[in-house]
């Protein structure tokens, strides 16, 4: 069911990623605000998506946001893992574009 990196098998598709981790779209939303320049722990990132880090864990939703490259993973042995946006990727872009449609959508058909 899960492929190494926390990525599933059966996530073939860029919606699919988000749709097999409950609150992904939360965190996305929230990736698209945090600063690029910044580094965050999983607790910092689960604070800021209002997502509990148990969720965040179990269903490996940071792992898979890296998988699709919206997050940077860093690590250092005998360090907390920390995190940072990849605001150069193709996803983030997609992500923010996408963003961006959907909130002037209602402008554009009114």
């Amino acid at each position: 069911m899960f492929e190494e990196g926390g990525g599933r098998a059966d996530s073939t598709t860029g919606w699919a990623h988000v749709a097999n981790h409950d609150k992904a779209a939360t965190v996305i939303d929230t990736i698209l605000r945090l600063d690029a320049d910044e580094t965050y722990t999983k607790t910092a990132l689960s604070e800021a998506a209002g997502v509990s880090l148990k969720t965040l864990y179990l269903d490996g939703t940071l792992e898979e946001l890296v998988t699709v490259g919206l997050l940077e993973k860093h690590e250092a042995e005998g360090e907390e893992t920390l995190f940072s946006v990849d605001n150069g990727s193709a996803a983030f872009e997609a992500a923010e574009a996408f963003d961006t449609a959907a909130a002037t959508a209602g402008e554009v058909d009114n």
